[in-house]
């Protein structure tokens, strides 16, 4: 009769050695799980033994006669799981017991070593990510030893090079060096499937319960899984801005998602606001280095609403409408006079300061003020709009629907730059008139539904026959538009100032 070895205490200090906290998983003959091991950098054979436990800190090996391992002796060992195959530098912990066949149970620490690297190496090459708590990825992964069983992750921050995952310590069989083809769906923004690497394996608490660590690394990514994460990152992370996630080739598809939208309502709001102009147009060199903040203002913010986006609470956009009341101007004409075919002031809206953090240009973030402004001002009753510009931007605002006039003067604020003064019809945009399929989809398509959805406005003119063509036209439209959005090394990026 076989002499049975002895089921260890959960709190033997030889269980703990070898696998801290985690109890260990029993590795029946018939699981796919092999060993081999020999003395470190002996040059011997590797020698197959059974593996009898394992878990992700440590493994346990019957070990047989001659093999007179003892506290200390560093290994070399092979371990295969499934049909993968990792090499691992092992630390014997611990001799147990002895069975009838003269067989020790040795307990090995597991480590991977590690390449040696430059005193100035930087470990961490990517920016980590921590994920909202409200909105936590989650993976999924197929068990590489057992049939039809999935391991399931918790992911707790991302980097452009890995995740950092949780996942439950009944997953015993999961070793650094692994290979895993995982699913990580991210809330609202997609899903991908990507292989990773098992880099780390640690324990970890979490609201008071202890959980399997992972750091996992990223064997390839595509463009498309760089966008799906990129757009996370950017709408449930602590990311600092659009320009450091990019700066780590993630490559988010909408900015405005990741923004909140409302109107100066603050003295702090106003300050932030002309902050921000002053930031936006020392950066595009359109005024001089030494003005403040205050010379941004005029006495027309005073009866206008002025628009600003905050991302993670940093104001990134702003810009400035103004109505006129009987007997009141706009502040173009303190410098032209309106012609007289123009609409009733009672039926204009003037745009202007319109400013972009530096740090989230060639982002959407500027269409999204357009909407919003156009949806106040017909709201309003007042669908006609007027704005100037330099002329750099002429072609950008014509894209969009506005119309160039023959107008034009200096303003004392921007010395030497000559101001474009452009026009636009908001209740002809609409319906897809003087404006392009691509800016109509990404631009105007969205002001429409929510005008139609509301009852707002001409809602019968918002149906033509062109816009409905151009919905059609939808998926292709939008498709170009970000492929025109892409990084391009070898240009620089607009200014979106005005």
């Amino acid at each position: 009769m076989k002499t049975r070895v002895k089921q260890r205490d959960f709190n033997d200090v030889t269980y703990k050695d070898v696998h801290d906290t985690i109890f260990p998983a029993d590795v029946r003959e018939s699981d796919l799980i092999y060993a081999k091991i020999r003395e470190r950098d002996s040059g011997d054979e590797f020698m197959h033994v059974r593996v009898w436990k394992l878990s992700p800190l440590g493994i346990e090996i019957l070990t047989p006669p001659g093999f007179d391992f003892s506290k200390g002796t560093q290994l070399d060992l092979k371990l295969q799981v499934g049909r993968q195959n990792t090499l691992f530098e092992g630390l014997v912990v611990a001799i147990a017991d002895v069975n009838s066949a003269g067989k020790s149970i040795t307990g090995i620490r597991l480590s991977r070593s590690q390449p040696i690297r430059a005193n100035n190496h930087n470990r961490r090459q990517s920016t980590r990510w921590i994920c909202s708590s409200q909105f936590f990825p989650v993976a999924v992964a197929p068990n590489p030893v057992q049939f039809n069983d999935f391991l399931y992750f918790k992911v707790r921050d991302i980097s452009s090079a890995g995740l950092r995952v949780l996942t439950s310590l009944r997953n015993k069989f999961i070793v650094t060096g692994m290979t895993l083809s995982i699913q990580v769906s991210f809330p609202i923004t997609g899903t991908i499937n990507v292989e990773v690497e098992v880099k780390r394996a640690t324990l970890a608490a979490e609201d008071g319960k202890d959980f399997l660590e992972l750091g996992l690394e990223f064997s390839n990514l595509s463009r498309h899984h760089r966008e799906i994460l990129g757009q996370y990152v950017l709408q449930f992370s602590d990311a600092e801005s659009l320009e450091a996630i990019r700066k780590q080739g993630l490559y988010p598809n909408s900015l405005t998602s990741g923004v909140d939208y409302s109107y100066v309502k603050s003295e702090a709001d106003f300050k932030a606001a002309l902050e921000l102009r002053l930031a936006a147009n020392l950066d595009a060199a359109k005024i001089p280095g030494d003005y403040t903040a205050e010379k941004m203002a005029d006495i027309h913010d005073a009866r206008s609403r002025i628009l600003i986006g905050r991302y993670n609470g940093k104001v990134v956009g702003t810009m400035r409408a103004t109505f006129c009341e009987e007997g009141e101007s706009f502040e173009i004409e303190s410098f032209i006079k309106l012609p007289n075919e123009f609409p009733r002031r009672d039926q204009i809206v003037e745009i202007g300061r319109a400013a972009t953090s530096p740090d989230y240009r060639r982002s959407d973030l500027w269409y999204s003020m357009i909407q919003h402004i156009s949806i106040m001002a017909v709201q309003a009753g007042r669908p006609f709009g007027i704005a100037s510009t330099t002329p750099n931007l002429v072609d950008m605002y014509k894209r969009l629907g506005f119309r160039r006039t023959d107008l034009s003067y200096t303003h004392p604020l921007y010395p030497e730059q000559i101001q474009i003064v452009m026009t636009i019809d908001i209740h002809e945009v609409l319906p897809a008139q003087n404006v392009g399929v691509i800016a109509w989809n990404v631009v105007w398509r969205e002001v429409a539904d929510y005008l139609l959805e509301n009852n707002i406005g001409n809602i019968a003119n918002y149906r033509s026959s062109k816009a409905r063509i151009y919905r059609i036209l939808s998926p292709l439209a939008v498709l170009q538009s970000h492929f025109s959005k892409r990084p391009r090394r070898t240009s620089k990026s607009p200014k979106t100032n005005s």
